[in-house]
């Protein structure tokens, strides 16, 4: 007895390359017109949300059979990770140092936004080195 999950799993794979580029063309699409009308470039929400495009975008495509393929985007997900949390940590102890409870801290939106950016960047990085 054959099933459809294995179809429903492509097409979520493939998807997810469509939803990220929708998450990220809204997002600054979102980012220009708060820019253009209120002059407020930094929406909390709508960075989470380019982030959420790019994660998306990142594990988008086929299915990794490749093992080569799958090691380098754990390997660059882990690189962008460990950059972001020691960049995070060390930006947030300078920027919010007398204080004592970090307000105005950096948030997780721009976290992710950011690690997912160290991330595309050491995949592609690894892909042509290794």
């Amino acid at each position: 007895m054959k099933t459809n999950r294995q179809s429903l799993v492509s097409w979520f794979i493939r998807g997810n390359f469509y939803l990220g580029l929708a998450f990220i063309l809204l997002a600054i699409g979102a980012l220009i017109f708060e820019v253009v009308k209120n002059g407020n470039w930094f929406v909390e929400s709508l960075i989470g949300l380019l982030g959420m495009g790019l994660l998306f975008l990142f594990f988008s495509g086929r299915p990794m059979a490749d093992e080569r393929i799958r090691y380098l985007k754990f390997k660059s997900l882990a690189i962008g990770f460990v950059f972001t949390c020691i960049a995070g940590t060390i930006t947030n102890y300078i920027t919010t140092y007398p204080d004592g409870n970090q307000d105005g801290a950096i948030s997780s939106y721009w976290f992710t936004l950011v690690c997912l950016l160290v991330a595309f960047i050491s995949f592609t990085i690894l892909k042509f080195k290794e």
